[in-house]
């Protein structure tokens, strides 16, 4: 994976800083390992540090009612993540790896230095921000369409950030459950079996070894994800 001056240079809110920079951040920079499914924070605890994403896969998670989470995004190499990124004094997500993942812990404190002190980091920062936050606006405006939009753009959405063209098609390179697409769509296990056994059996995706999914038929999927009114399928 190389030194953590080369992970530092490699993540995109640090792109362009002089080598003196670097090293500085180094300084107040721990990296951290957790193998998949450990939680790395949980919703709640104190935001004590700004955390990055430098190797593997992090899936964000929020309780939307007793024993039930949902899944708000899953984020890759260079995403920043935690409460603290926004100031806040809580983490108002859990973080859990969702591949085994190494990750940068940055001190709240340093963090504050660290954007007085570069500018060019701020605003960067507000950047991805702003990204996430489209993201998260485009999943709530769908939350009144039928099931199958919702899981359509999910997994166009995957596949965007984190596919890999093969054969006409994406494969989507994150292991993925039937649970974890349920939860990113926000509908029932037993509802997106049923939806993603019916795609299989159209030829649009084709579910590998390992969790991975490959979308075969990328036409109707855009379709489907940004249709209005009536759609096929469950609600």
């Amino acid at each position: 994976m190389g030194s953590l001056i080369e992970i530092l240079q490699k993540a995109p809110l640090f792109a362009g800083l002089d080598v003196d920079a670097y090293h500085e951040i180094g300084h107040w920079t721990e990296v951290l390992s957790f193998p998949a499914e450990r939680y790395i924070f949980h919703q709640g605890d104190e935001a004590d540090a700004v955390w990055i994403v430098a190797e593997g896969r992090v899936r964000m998670l929020r309780q939307a009612s007793p024993g039930k989470e949902v899944i708000l995004e899953i984020l890759g190499p260079g995403e920043v993540f935690g409460g603290a990124t926004l100031l806040l004094s809580r983490n108002p997500a859990t973080a859990q790896a969702a591949t085994p993942v190494t990750v940068l812990r940055i001190p709240r404190a340093a963090y504050l230095e660290l954007l007085e002190r570069y500018p060019r980091v701020a605003v960067r920062l507000l950047q991805m921000l702003g990204q996430r936050l489209e993201r998260a606006m485009a999943i709530r405006t769908l939350v009144l369409e039928r099931v199958e939009n919702r899981i359509a753009y999910v997994l166009l959405t995957l596949a965007e950030r984190a596919g890999q063209p093969e054969a006409g098609g994406f494969r989507i390179t994150i292991p993925l459950s039937r649970e974890d697409i349920a939860r990113m769509a926000g509908t029932t296990l037993e509802t997106a079996i049923r939806i993603l056994s019916r795609w299989t059996r159209a030829g649009w995706i084709r579910a590998e070894r390992g969790g991975y999914i490959w979308i075969r038929d990328l036409d109707t999927l855009r379709e489907l994800a940004h249709s209005e009114g009536e759609a096929r399928g469950d609600r």
